[in-house]
């Protein structure tokens, strides 16, 4: 669809060439629209089978429980919101395990297909997911429209397979023939011969019905598996998706009158219609000039000045300018029984658009068997007369699911930011999203440590769990101290206190030993001197520790001091960088 030569898009408003109002809108189209005999097959056997055809506006990544004494089973899914062509918005959640739907992203078009309205039983796992997911509606089937192909995601809970089993007749031949046995008296031939006609006439009515429904469950399979196939040769472009909003670039501009986004080159608005280019008009007066100084005046009165829409790209740039920061320092980590650790302290802090994610869903799942044997032995008389041995075999079921995967920002610097995102970002956060990350990383000869000091979702105001390289430590020495406890106590074990006579006599000068001659109590219990030792190591050890902790932590205070200082500018001026986000967007 074009108007004054130029490509009209699905929001468009106005022409962007002539800013006049567009009465005739480009048409999204459903599959069903493009297909009116579609799922005719499908509702022979499932009425209620419908569709849903969206742009996907939002996305969640949570996950699900299954509990019992012996399973517990973790699942992922996605909850989405999901815009249709009447701007009706469709709250759901799909598998996001499914290698299909492990890139799906804000503003792909999709179509979800059930036979039957479908729910979650499994309770869902999170308290903040619990707030973010509204239903348990779950969609089996999902065909995503990309611009140069179409995908399919298929949930096993659409199968072709028939369960049923004949199983009746046997429990009706049984009961008919233990009527027949004590309510009518027979003797036992003649009541398994009455119960015979029951067992064969049952029989071949239930496996008449099992078949019948066996070839109703392959041919709605066959039927759903056609309709989808149709759906997954619909194409972007046939549904009307293909010219749904103009991308975002860097070249747009903020329009003069209603502060939309606007490409750079538009003429008009194509949102309000306003001109972009105002020249002013002044009135040619040259007569009236009494001397040189008024012509000169009027005469730069009379050229056209312009007013131009300020840039996105600057305006963006300069936000996240304003609130990015990075540096390293030089750091020595001081330590009592090894060597000093050195290395560097990086701190970035970041706030920058999203422009790229890559994610995938990654599922473990492990079994194991464990085998109990009960043994009753059984007595009469106290006489042994026999045991009797049971054997139960229990199954115990673990299952987990995670999310993985990077995030790219656009950031002030022109160079995107790359790093790997925890899967509490990285499941809330959409292309186009606005986020503030701040990271301390410890970087040392035996040591890397990465901390997340402030993350927060600007566009969604979704807060997450943070850390402070503050918290940074290493333990050195513990088991060299655990060895010279237990060499201390040996040595007090193994030797008596006259064995510690001499080495006494060495090390302590006469005066100490004419001081110790009047302690008999103490030279008689000379054997505990390798603990008592130990002990005063132990205390001066542990001052010495404690002074370097602090020398330590006062060092990580003034390393991570600038980027702390930045986070709380960030933070008290939520609001209004918030504010000037949603304008850009």
């Amino acid at each position: 669809m074009q108007h004054c030569q130029t490509t009209v898009y699905a929001t468009d408003l106005h022409c962007c060439d002539c800013g006049e109002a567009l009465e005739q809108k480009r048409q999204m189209h459903t599959v069903e629209e493009l297909s009116p005999d579609l799922l005719v097959d499908v509702k022979n056997y499932a009425p209620q089978a419908s569709t849903i055809t969206g742009v996907v506006k939002s996305m969640y990544y949570y996950k699900r429980r299954y509990k019992t004494n012996n399973d517990n089973m973790l699942y992922g899914y996605w909850w989405l919101e999901v815009e249709d062509k009447d701007g009706i918005i469709h709250e759901f959640s799909v598998d996001a395990e499914k290698d299909v739907i492990a890139n799906l992203q804000k503003g792909n078009v999709i179509t979800a297909f059930q036979e039957t309205p479908l729910t979650l039983n499994y309770r869902i796992a999170d308290g903040n997911a619990r707030r973010v997911v509204k239903n348990d509606r779950f969609m089996p089937v999902v065909i995503v429209h990309f611009a140069d192909q179409q995908y399919r995601s298929w949930d096993k809970t659409i199968s072709r397979n028939y369960t049923g089993g004949t199983i009746l007749w046997l429990v009706l031949s049984v009961i008919t023939f233990l009527i027949m046995l004590f309510a009518a008296k027979l003797e036992f031939l003649p009541a398994l011969l009455a119960s015979l006609p029951v067992a064969i006439g049952v029989f071949m009515a239930e496996h008449n019905y099992h078949k019948k429904a066996k070839a109703k469950q392959e041919a709605k399979y066959d039927a759903i598996l056609a309709a989808t196939d149709v759906m997954l040769s619909t194409t972007l472009n046939q549904l009307g998706y293909n010219m749904l909003a103009r991308t975002p670039s860097k070249s747009d501009v903020i329009c003069i009158s209603c502060q939309q986004r606007i490409s750079q080159d538009a003429a008009h608005c194509y949102c309000c219609g306003a001109k972009q280019h105002v020249e002013a008009i002044a009135e040619k007066e040259q007569s009236l000039a009494k001397d040189d100084e008024q012509a000169i005046s009027i005469q730069k009165a009379l050229e056209p000045s312009k007013t131009k829409p300020t840039s996105i790209a600057q305006l963006e740039h300069a936000i996240m300018d304003e609130y990015s920061l990075a540096y390293e320092n030089a750091y020595e980590h001081k330590n009592v029984w090894a060597r000093n650790e050195k290395g560097t302290i990086s701190h970035c802090a970041v706030l920058g658009k999203v422009l790229e994610k890559e994610q995938s869903a990654h599922a473990n799942e492990s079994r194991q068997t464990v085998t109990t044997t009960e043994t009753t032995t059984t007595y009469r008389g106290g006489m042994y007369v026999g045991s009797d041995v049971k054997e139960r075999v229990e199954v115990y079921r673990n299952r987990s699911t995670t999310l993985k995967g990077e995030i790219m920002l656009e950031t002030a610097s022109g160079e995107p930011f790359i790093f790997k995102a925890g899967e509490d970002l990285l499941g809330s956060v959409d292309i186009g999203d606005w986020v503030y990350y701040a990271y301390s990383s410890v970087d040392t000869k035996r040591y890397s440590e990465y901390y997340r000091e402030y993350a927060v979702n600007v566009s969604k105001d979704i807060k997450y769990n943070n850390s402070s390289v503050r918290n940074f430590g290493m333990v050195h020495g513990f088991n060299r101290m655990v060895l010279l406890g237990l060499t201390s106590v040996g040595l007090a074990w193994y030797f008596d206190a006259r064995d510690f006579y001499p080495l006494v006599n060495t090390l302590v000068p006469d005066a100490g030993i004419d001081l110790l001659n009047n302690y008999p109590q103490v030279v008689e219990h000379l054997d505990g001197l390798p603990v008592a030792v130990f002990i005063v190591l132990s205390v001066v050890t542990g001052v010495w520790g404690f002074i370097y902790s602090q020398i330590n932590g006062s060092r990580l205070k003034r390393s991570v001091k600038k980027l702390e200082s930045m986070i709380t500018k960030f933070s008290k001026q939520f609001g209004k960088v918030s504010e000037q986000i949603n304008k850009l967007n």
